[in-house]
């Protein structure tokens, strides 16, 4: 992918309701109104059969995704005129350390480098009610339906595009539920969806800092 990767917190139903009560209190008092949004930059971004560097000391984990790929440049699109700026979908992984806050994601937890594999690109036919599925070691260990996003993706490049002009391979990944999977080095993780090459990548330690 040649674009910024754009992504959406608590954009899952099983978010929204675990976070529910936490959002009640100080200083929030409500949950957002408007998504939530962060950037998983360029050194996250890697490919299908590449290797995802795990941190020494740390918790990661695997959040199997789906990843809407841009076709054209969008400016204030409407949400009826969304599909047309629309080339496509991929499968991904928005890996990242526990998530503790959603106002303000941890740069730290998300933007670690080899943390957005990205498989390639599909056309399918919908993904109002896609099966994304998460294998480690060759065992099924999670699996979730887009029917259950909050937000579609629509939503999401009418929203993100009344701020910011996207272009041509410019990424929104549409969101991960709660709960997510951890991945310890050594693992082989391979995410499915039907219609959609599958993603595959193996987890190795990361080097120690020169």
């Amino acid at each position: 992918m040649k674009g910024t990767v754009f992504a959406v917190a608590l954009n899952h139903q099983s978010q929204v309701d675990f976070w529910h009560d936490s959002f009640q209190q100080e200083p929030y008092k409500t949950l957002p109104k408007t998504p939530v949004w962060f950037i998983k930059p360029r050194n996250t971004v890697i490919s299908s059969n590449e290797v995802i560097p795990h941190p020494t000391g740390e918790e990661v984990q695997s959040g199997a995704t789906l990843a809407l790929v841009i076709g054209k440049t969008a400016r204030k699109v409407a949400i009826e005129n969304a599909a047309k700026y629309i080339a496509g979908y991929a499968l991904a992984n928005e890996v990242s350390l526990p998530e503790i806050a959603f106002y303000r994601p941890a740069i730290k937890a998300k933007c670690r480098d080899g943390f957005c594999p990205i498989g390639q690109m599909a056309n399918p036919e919908s993904i109002d009610e896609l099966d994304i599925i998460t294998e480690i070691n060759g065992q099924e260990v999670d699996r979730w339906s887009t029917k259950d996003l909050v937000r579609s993706a629509a939503e999401l490049i009418a929203a993100l595009s009344d701020f910011a002009t996207l272009q041509e391979g410019d990424v929104i990944l549409l969101g991960t539920p709660h709960q997510r999977v951890s991945i310890k080095p050594g693992d082989k993780v391979v995410i499915r969806a039907a219609g959609f090459p599958s993603l595959e990548n193996h987890v190795v330690q990361a080097g120690e800092k020169a």
